[in-house]
């Protein structure tokens, strides 16, 4: 297998993204509250619009067909749960024992407080995250492109196509799309933290401020969802088309 191809323009890869959703969401009032909606509705559409997106639409597609939308939507959803299997296997072997003790009430705050997690089974869960995290893009990927559940688990299909990309590239493009998505959602999170506690130092930490502020934290991350995912798709798609371009 090849372990590094020709250099990938990573970023390339982010200004197109960035026009991508500029053009496509900021740039269309009406296509960004139709993808708030879809998001609230369980995000399940918004699977569906990242499922055109992953397709290789060359601009943002429109936010219509919601009923073929919500059913693509169910099927990524179907695969992603049946990828995240395997982590919360290790989490019940992890965690299982404890939180069925605290339910049935069997055991103690002491033995609680004494209690620690099995630390091999912590960094296999992580380890396995992690993983399926890296694997997760070319597996949305094909499976949009050839809506057969059989691609979605063609493990050496999956393989040899990240092969092809660079195991280095493809590791480093996926990693440095994660921290450009998470940056500004953890800035947001912080700067309504910080609000929180000024905010509740000034009326004695009230319950209603309190609310407030999270209600305010929560509308504001829903609004510019659609920023982020749509980008955060579009990258996906640049990285998987970087060795297979549509067409």
């Amino acid at each position: 297998m090849k372990v590094l191809v020709n250099h990938m323009d990573y970023a390339e890869i982010l200004r197109d993204a960035w026009a991508y959703t500029r053009q496509g969401v900021s740039g269309n009032v009406g296509r960004w509250i139709r993808l708030v909606l879809a998001i609230i509705l369980l995000a399940i559409p918004m699977n569906g619009y990242m499922m055109r997106i992953y397709r290789g639409a060359e601009s943002a597609p429109e936010v219509d067909a919601w009923g073929r939308m919500t059913i693509d939507g169910l099927k990524l959803m179907v695969v992603s749960f049946i990828y995240s299997i395997p982590i919360w296997l290790v989490w019940l072997a992890t965690y299982g024992a404890m939180m069925a003790g605290i339910f049935k009430g069997q055991i103690s705050d002491a033995a609680l407080s004494a209690w620690e997690p099995n630390i091999g089974l912590v960094i296999l869960m992580y380890i396995i995250e992690f993983a399926i995290v890296l694997v997760l893009p070319v597996v949305a990927i094909r499976f949009a492109r050839s809506n057969r559940f059989s691609e979605a688990f063609n493990f050496r299909g999956i393989f040899d196509h990240m092969a092809k990309i660079g195991w280095i590239n493809y590791v480093l493009a996926i990693i440095l799309v994660a921290i450009v998505v998470a940056v500004p959602v953890m800035a947001l999170v912080f700067v309504f933290i910080i609000l929180g506690i000024v905010l509740g130092a000034f009326t004695g930490f009230s319950v209603t401020a309190i609310l407030g502020i999270i209600a305010l934290a929560v509308l504001v991350l829903l609004i510019l969802a659609p920023l982020f995912t749509v980008f955060q798709a579009r990258c996906w798609t640049r990285i998987y088309d970087s060795v297979t371009p549509v067409g």
